[in-house]
């Protein structure tokens, strides 16, 4: 019994699996990421891709490395792991912190939780600290840094372009990265959405759309014109359940600035009440479908789910939809 427990304790420090090994790759400024990140390498497996989720945590005194930990561990509960699983495909997923006391110490202009890295709001890409701008870039090199890790001492060779992941805030990380590095992007799929999308166009009925509702600023906060000839040809899936009511927007929430709220109650809500209160679910429905309605009058790239009587949860049926949108757009 006792040579069981150490074998399993063994296990666990080590982070692996029958089917798999995690390993906790340390932050390398010179290669251009500032924040750790973990990657979860199955056996016995010829994939091509490899999957990205960025990690949505709690707000914490530290680094989320706990959190992080169980989302992409052997019991995970991101979409992305389950996904990684079915194929057998890496999984990436960054360390970055949320509203943390290094966080609060190092940004001064605003209170660290108005940097909401988690759902790269437009706060996020404005920060100008070396260790915390442009995270999206930082995100790149942590794949590159993987690409070559797992090329080297795994003889695993993986495309340039990767696959992107998301639930709930994730997906919005899924959706804004692929909106800003659509050239990095195989595909992306993503859940519980919350109900607004970035849309591909400079204004929404005529209405200026800054970032993260569309590309008015886009060059300004990016240095770069936004590629919508990259971002057309990205197959991306995003879906959002009938019964699903979660939507972080509304006024005075991290998520939105002030001037961006107005954007969207213009453009998004129908005239719905939208305000300080947590936003009911017939408006996280219409502002769903004019997500919808806005992209699908741009670009026919992206697939949207909306299955019925789904609640915000990751469903089974929504893993293999989600599987099934992969292997079809890889082939």
């Amino acid at each position: 019994m006792k040579k069981y427990i150490i074998v399993l304790l063994i296990s666990l420090l080590f982070g692996f699996n029958a089917n798999s090994k995690i390993i906790k790759v340390e932050a390398n400024p010179q290669k251009g990421f500032y924040f750790p990140y973990y990657l979860k390498i199955p056996k016995n497996t010829d994939a091509n891709y490899l999957i990205v989720e960025s990690n949505n945590t709690k707000k914490s005194k530290s680094l989320p490395l706990r959190s992080t930990r169980e989302s992409i561990g052997e019991n995970g509960y991101s979409l992305g792991f389950k996904i990684a699983n079915k194929l057998k495909y890496p999984l990436l997923m960054p360390i970055f912190p949320y509203a943390s006391k290094e966080m609060t110490n190092t940004l001064t202009e605003k209170v660290a939780d108005k940097y909401y890295i988690k759902q790269l709001d437009s706060d996020t890409l404005k920060i100008t600290n070396e260790k915390y701008k442009r995270v999206d870039l930082q995100l790149i090199a942590m794949v590159d840094d993987a690409r070559e890790k797992l090329s080297k001492e795994y003889n695993l060779k993986l495309k340039e372009k990767f696959i992107i992941t998301g639930y709930s805030s994730a997906s919005l990380f899924a959706a804004r990265f692929t909106f800003l590095n659509p050239a990095r992007v195989k595909l992306a799929v993503g859940g519980g959405i919350g109900g607004l999308l970035p849309i591909p166009s400079n204004k929404i009925n005529g209405i200026d759309a800054t970032y993260p509702i569309g590309t008015h600023d886009f060059q300004k906060i990016t240095g770069n014109v936004f590629d919508l000839e990259s971002y057309k040809n990205t197959p991306q899936f995003y879906y959002q359940g009938t019964k699903d009511k979660s939507n972080p927007f509304r006024k005075g929430a991290e998520d939105l600035t002030d001037e961006e709220f107005e954007i969207v109650k213009k453009t998004f809500t129908d005239g719905l009440p939208f305000g300080d209160k947590w936003v009911s679910l017939e408006l996280n429905t219409t502002m769903w479908k004019n997500s919808q309605k806005y992209i699908k009058a741009l670009v026919d790239n992206i697939e949207f789910g909306s299955p019925k009587n789904e609640r915000h949860t990751i469903s089974d049926k929504m893993i293999s939809r989600s599987v099934e949108f992969i292997k079809r757009n890889l082939q």
